[in-house]
């Protein structure tokens, strides 16, 4: 028996066509059907253009992409000789931005697709804030405007900002945008604070344990204990692998882990798959997508994969106790948006707006023949945008996002983080929902 499934409440669209065997989940494709041709539109265009082109990739996620291209471009001006002597005011105000995009996601997503489901699964048990009526919901509405606010001060505009530029960043802030953004931050701290941790961000780091969260009145707690009371700390585990090629909480190394052990890694053996793509066999492929895999197989990106390689040591707990099931996933989303207000608060403190926001090369782009790499940890996990350029102008293009990585597709045999998560479960309702916590953009995927 075959089940087909739209998946709603995600960014673009995706469907589960569901494989049945014994009353259970056999194997999963997963089909992504919008094909947009980014990298296609970027070829033979000014190098710089993909300033421009970049961040209209996607709607949520835009400054990701802009940062993950500007980090390429200047690997480019790096790999024939050209030094870029950017200031840590501009490294800051990119970290800056990109964590606003990032806190605005996951809170987006916590609120808007898994609290919902969870709502929906049991209306009658789960008693948390009930999605798009209760007050909180509106709370967290207005946390996400101002976070976005805080990082349209330095960039600009959300969504496609191009803030960025070769050397540095292109606005100049004042001590009144600071402490502007400060006042911004400090909201979103609040609404933290009361509703989502139950307690301040400072006590809500320091817990070494999920269960410490049982002292604390939090709709993040009601989440967890609804969960486990529903079985759901069994269900929605993978491979137990994890990989991160971003600056990740002071790990600046590509690094793997399998379960706990970490172990160092290296870009080169990133490798796209087109196995069931349309793009390989138009008649056998059932996708647009590609699927990323290291070594051959297989691996997990985003805040659960962060965590881990950082050793968070709630999350460890949790992953001792929960594996990489949904539980596990989910905490560790919301524990990184603790981890992101943290440290935004620092850099809006430590902005030297004295020191220069900009120190473009004297090196013009249309002398540049050379091939880049850039990689940031967007909100979904690991994003790298891979260029070649003659001449100036843009001779290849490659996106490879974290789609691409938790929701390509593999084979019954050898199948994908995702796919690997959802077989052996036993409605479609668990299978939406395992699906939905890897958090789905396709319109990042169908490059």
């Amino acid at each position: 028996m075959i089940t087909k499934e739209i998946i709603e409440r995600i960014e673009g669209e995706a469907t589960l066509e569901l494989e049945w065997k014994e009353s259970r989940i056999s194997y999963a494709k997963i089909k992504f059907l919008n094909y947009r041709a980014i990298e296609d539109i970027l070829t033979q265009r000014h190098l710089l253009d993909a300033l421009m082109i970049t961040p209209r990739v996607c709607g949520i996620c835009s400054h990701s992409h802009v940062n993950a291209t500007i980090l390429a471009i200047e690997d480019c001006y790096k790999n024939i000789g050209v030094n870029l002597d950017m200031t840590e005011k501009a490294k800051k105000i990119r970290e800056l931005v990109l964590n606003a995009e990032k806190i605005q996601n996951h809170i987006k997503w916590f609120y808007f697709s898994i609290l919902p489901e969870l709502f929906k699964i049991n209306r009658g048990k789960f008693v948390a804030t009930v999605p798009f009526k209760d007050k909180e919901w509106f709370e967290a509405q207005k946390a996400l405007s101002d976070i976005l606010k805080m990082g349209a001060i330095f960039s600009g505009q959300w969504p496609h900002g191009s803030y960025v530029m070769t050397g540095g960043v292109t606005c100049d802030p004042l001590s009144s945008d600071i402490s502007n953004a400060q006042s911004f931050l400090s909201n979103v701290y609040d609404f933290c604070e009361e509703r989502l941790f139950g307690c301040s961000i400072d006590e809500f780091l320091e817990l070494d344990s999920i269960s410490d969260l049982i002292n604390f009145d939090s709709t993040l707690d009601i989440a967890i204990t609804y969960m486990k009371e529903i079985g759901f700390n069994e269900i929605g585990r993978s491979y137990d692998r994890f990989i991160s090629f971003g600056e990740n909480q002071g790990i600046q190394e590509p690094t793997k882990a399998i379960k706990t052990r970490l172990y160092r890694a290296n870009i080169k053996f990133v490798e796209e798959s087109l196995k069931n793509s349309f793009f390989e066999d138009k008649k056998s492929g059932f996708t647009y997508s590609k699927s990323a895999i290291y070594k051959n197989d297989f691996y997990e990106v985003g805040p659960l994969a962060r965590l881990m390689i950082s050793k968070d040591t709630m999350i460890r707990d949790c992953h001792r106790r929960c594996a990489d099931s949904v539980i596990t996933r989910i905490t560790a989303r919301v524990k990184e948006i603790a981890i992101l207000l943290k440290r935004s608060q620092y850099l809006l403190k430590s902005i030297n707006i004295k020191e220069k926001s900009l120190q473009a090369p004297k090196f013009m782009p249309k002398h540049i023949s050379s091939e880049g790499i850039g990689v940031v940890e967007a909100a979904r996990g690991t994003l790298m945008h891979k260029i070649e350029v003659e001449e100036g102008m843009i001779k290849k293009y490659d996106i490879i996002p974290p789609t691409v990585w938790n929701l390509g597709n593999g084979s019954p045999k050898n199948p994908s983080v995702a796919q690997k998560a959802i077989i052996g479960l036993d409605t479609v309702q668990k299978a939406d929902f395992v699906f939905k916590t890897f958090d789905i953009c396709s319109v990042c995927t169908t490059q």
